[in-house]
């Protein structure tokens, strides 16, 4: 069992809002100062949402189709491995070619660059093992904390750290998430193992 601040720290890597900031604003480049705060603001509310929709109703859609535990922890490894990869090779300058003219309604912010898959698949499983639905429900508040403040300072982080001061924070945290990844892997192994024998 994880300790609250533990989960949250998970969550909060696995949201990955220092590398998300500048796709982030090169979507609400159009929009006033203000504006981009607002619509921020919204979109992680809803991707809070989706996170808590997913904590307490994933498991029932799970039993629907039948996944065991050990599918859903490697395949939850193998998602959380892809995001850190994405996270350790990521471009940012690339991101300023993906912007709209129409404001962004969930889709792209909320989800998946928020509450991606990785971060709703790591919330299931935490769900799924932890006794405590509160301990979840307390983490992932705790990590929207620190998500929140991230993207509602990002405008103010992108000046002071600049495009490859992010890009640095955003390889650490990927190297963190790539080793929880492979350590979800192993332990979904093991569990399959187990079941084996």
């Amino acid at each position: 069992m994880l300790s609250v601040w533990a989960l949250a720290l998970t969550f909060f890597i696995v949201a990955n809002p220092v590398g998300t900031s500048p796709t982030i604003l090169a979507l609400l480049k159009d929009c006033s100062f203000d504006r981009k705060r607002q619509i921020i603001f919204r979109e992680t509310i809803i991707a809070l949402l989706l996170a808590l929709f997913f904590q307490y109703f994933g498991e029932f859609f799970l039993s629907l189709l039948k996944i065991n535990d050990y599918a859903l922890i490697i395949t939850g490894g193998i998602l959380l491995f892809m995001v850190a990869l994405q996270m350790l090779f990521h471009k940012p300058e690339l991101a300023k070619e993906k912007h709209t003219r129409e404001e962004p309604f969930i889709v792209p912010i909320a989800t998946p660059l928020i509450s991606g898959p990785g971060l709703m698949t790591i919330i299931m499983i935490n769900a799924r093992t932890e006794n405590n639905d509160l301990i979840v429900t307390f983490a992932i508040l705790i990590a929207w904390c620190g998500v929140m403040s991230i993207l509602m300072i990002a405008p103010y982080l992108q000046k002071i750290l600049g495009m490859r001061g992010l890009a640095v924070l955003e390889q650490v945290m990927g190297m963190i998430l790539g080793l929880m990844g492979m350590q979800m892997m192993i332990n979904g192994g093991k569990l399959f193992a187990a079941t084996l024998s």
